[in-house]
């Protein structure tokens, strides 16, 4: 399929309204029903139980990259909060369906964080521990898996080549994962790790001036204060954390779904 679509021009056209933010996500399910490939990818996503979001998402992400690739010869891309795979194998397939040049990192400590299993422990944590109350509202729980086996298997399934992506074990708050990234510059930040509101505050202060002048800061499930009714809308911790973001000198050009995205100022 040849890309008539560009994400410039959707952010020129863009405006904060309830009509557009809806115009914008239905549109982007029916431009990614359009692409075979994508389409193929989402549905084995949903099969497997492999991630969250959903179709449209899927085409914002083809239109970054493009839009990314078209800037500088290879674009750096950095994911916090892997999951399963889900976007780092997109971004991974998008570009070897278009032989395009681009480096991927990706930060998940590879490891689940199971609730209690005793109800008892789970009601007393309740009642006495604010941080546990927040982190199940957050959605902050997660089964205990082998994830890198998960993730493996999703890039072996769309024949896909995971030595090419550097994957850094451990919590993006971890002294030695900032380590690995420090004096880094991105294109492109997904945020997409803890959802509590200090966790969410820390990925940002943390990670976003590792943009470069005019990269983009896209955070996951924040779109809880954004106008729209077509879509869901996130979580209001992460809402609310994000409302630093412009303090810090950046621009909210686009919102799609639970989905913002922020350009730093060049």
């Amino acid at each position: 399929m040849l890309l008539t679509d560009s994400f410039s021009a959707r952010t020129t056209a863009y405006t904060n309204t309830v009509e557009c933010n809806d115009a914008v996500y239905q549109d982007f399910v029916q431009q990614f029903e359009k692409i075979p490939f994508l389409v193929e990818h989402r549905q084995h996503i949903e099969t497997h139980q492999l991630g969250y979001g959903g179709p449209a998402f899927h085409y914002m992400w083809y239109l970054i990259l493009s839009h990314w690739v078209s800037q500088i010869e290879t674009p750096k891309f950095l994911e916090i909060g892997v999951f399963k795979g889900q976007m780092i194998s997109l971004w991974a397939l998008i570009a070897r369906q278009h032989r395009w040049s681009i480096e991927i990192s990706a930060i998940s400590p590879l490891q689940g964080n199971p609730l209690p299993t005793s109800k008892w422990s789970r009601r007393w944590k309740n009642l006495i521990n604010p941080q546990f109350v927040e982190e199940i509202k957050a959605g902050n729980f997660y089964p205990e898996e082998d994830y890198r086996a998960a993730i493996h298997q999703l890039f072996q399934t769309f024949d896909l080549d995971l030595e090419k992506i550097r994957l850094i074990q451990g919590y993006s708050n971890d002294a030695t994962v900032l380590e690995s990234v420090e004096g880094e510059q991105f294109s492109v930040i997904y945020v997409d790790g803890d959802h509590t509101f200090k966790g969410v505050e820390s990925d940002i202060h943390n990670y976003a001036s590792k943009l470069q002048p005019n990269g983009f800061l896209v955070m996951d499930d924040a779109s809880y204060y954004v106008p729209g009714t077509a879509f869901w809308k996130g979580h209001e911790p992460v809402s609310r954390a994000c409302e630093i973001i412009p303090s810090l000198g950046f621009i909210n050009i686009l919102n799609m779904g639970h989905n913002r995205i922020y350009q730093r100022v060049g």
